[in-house]
């Protein structure tokens, strides 16, 4: 019950000021549309099939026709904050050094988008991500940009391919400076049994 009533007290601390230089008819629609933006709804639960632990075999390919390194890997993916997001830490190595990452995606209410965070043990910057599902393709599509070390922006877009509720793979896709795109990184998780 008092896990119920945090986030609930927390909604009326933050909105307080707003509330009272409103009327009561606009405090109500305000009170509703956060209520609205807060919901967890189908487009969450649509996160809940990467719950899990995984064993995940990723492929890297640095520049296109360039040979691809391997590596095995791991991946444990939890739902957190009432549902509303699935956190994934992947460990393992990347072109031969230990390597560790985590992701946090969840679906925007007010965006109408699925948002990836992800940071790793490779950088010091934060990737965004932002786009769609299509669960009759079983399918996530979304696009950003990674800033690489040498300064440009790099277009990126990502699919994820729900294979079945124990396979999906992930694909990564850069945009080169001539606008083609090259397939920069996959990686094929099984569920562990």
């Amino acid at each position: 019950m008092k896990k119920a009533l945090f986030p609930l007290m927390a909604l009326v601390l933050i909105s307080g000021m707003v509330f009272a230089r409103t009327s009561a008819q606009d405090q109500q629609k305000a009170m509703e549309a956060y209520m609205k933006a807060a919901a967890v709804t189908a487009d969450h639960a649509a996160l809940k099939v990467f719950v899990g632990h995984w064993d995940a075999t990723a492929t890297m390919w640095m520049m296109p026709g360039a040979p691809p390194s391997t590596s095995k890997n791991t991946v444990d993916a939890v739902m957190i904050l009432g549902g509303r997001f699935v956190r994934m830490d992947y460990k393992g190595t990347m072109m031969g050094q230990p390597f560790e990452g985590y992701q946090i995606t969840g679906y925007d209410n007010m965006q109408k988008t699925y948002n990836t965070f992800w940071i790793d043990n490779s950088s010091t910057s934060f990737y965004l991500l932002a786009g769609t599902y299509d669960p009759a393709k079983k399918t996530f599509i979304q696009n950003g940009q990674w800033s690489d070390p040498m300064g440009s922006v790099t277009p990126v877009r990502t699919v994820i391919t729900l294979v079945s509720p124990d396979e999906y793979l992930y694909e990564s896709f850069m945009s080169m400076p001539d606008g083609k795109e090259f397939k920069s990184m996959e990686y094929r998780a099984v569920r562990k049994k």
